[in-house]
């Protein structure tokens, strides 16, 4: 079990450094490379002569969890007691800031042609209900992408209000009515909340719209009130995931190496903060659960 475990740690993607009383005891092959030393030149020797950084140095003698650029590299760093935990996290940050520069990208393509949408919209004269309802589903649609172009470009949420959670289903219904046939989607939505309905819609969206992808049936939409903070959560029975905070990057759930790929739960973080609260993803058996929580008004 032993030799076992020595070799996972030698294959390990995650780097470890072994120390006592300043000297390092054991660094495998990925901390030598995130740290840019050879190993047989550091072993047994001091532990900043291994670290080459007073603060990863004193992150490890005192403990506590850091994320610190070190030789050109974002290494986030774990320490415990005579051990150092490292991990590279440059490419997660890349992949980040070039998602951010393609959202403002998008932002400024998508918004004069939406501010041209809402006037001609307007100036239509439906002649039969059902082209009224069409136009009232097409306004609204081209409402919610100005909401979101907005989004996109870090702008604050809109005019709050108070509404029944339940109103938003008619409408995601209608907008998701194709991929809805055929599945088990059970609604619970019984609260009334005090915030910007666009944001929450477009949470709800992008929360369904992954479990309807990847998820499993039967799906659940539910609202939770817990004191002063309310959950809003959309739930599946798909298969257990080995890393949930990772969803939220750009390389989310079901990536597929396409260039659109990875806005949906990374849009869904972004929206929970501007509304002051946060996204998140866990397994509670038998289902994943995807949701958001923000302060109730």
């Amino acid at each position: 079990m032993t030799e076992a475990l020595a070799q996972a740690w030698e294959e390990a993607l995650e780097g470890l450094v072994l120390h006592r009383e300043r000297r390092v005891l054991y660094l495998n092959p990925k901390a030598a490379e995130l740290l840019e030393v050879r190993r047989e030149m550091v072993v047994g020797r001091p532990l900043l002569l291994a670290l080459r950084d007073h603060r990863l140095e004193a992150l490890a003698l005192h403990g506590g969890e850091r994320a610190l650029e070190v030789r050109g590299r974002l290494l986030k760093a774990r320490a415990l007691p005579g051990r150092l935990y490292l991990w590279d996290e440059t490419e997660a940050k890349r992949r980040l800031e070039a998602l951010e520069e393609a959202s403002q990208v998008l932002a400024h393509e998508l918004r004069t042609p939406l501010a041209g949408m809402g006037p001609l919209l307007e100036a239509l004269t439906p002649k039969t209900p059902q082209e009224k309802e069409v136009l009232d589903l097409l306004k609204g649609e081209v409402a919610r992408l100005s909401r979101l172009v907005k989004d996109l470009s870090l702008t604050q949420p809109g005019p709050k209000r108070t509404f029944a959670l339940e109103e938003l289903w008619p409408r995601l219904e209608r907008l998701l009515q194709e991929r809805l046939r055929g599945r088990r989607v059970e609604v619970h939505l019984a609260h009334p909340v005090r915030t910007d309905p666009e944001v929450v819609f477009q949470i709800l969206l992008n929360l369904l719209d992954n479990a309807l992808k990847y998820g499993q049936d039967p799906i659940r939409l539910v609202s939770l009130a817990e004191g002063n903070h309310f959950r809003l959560e959309v739930r599946d029975r798909g298969p257990k995931l080995p890393d949930y905070e990772n969803l939220f990057l750009p390389r989310h759930r079901g990536f597929q190496g396409g260039t659109g790929e990875g806005l949906g739960l990374y849009l869904v973080r972004r929206l929970a903060r501007s509304l002051g609260g946060e996204a998140y993803a866990f397994r509670q058996e038998p289902e994943n659960v995807f949701g958001v929580h923000f302060p109730l008004d």
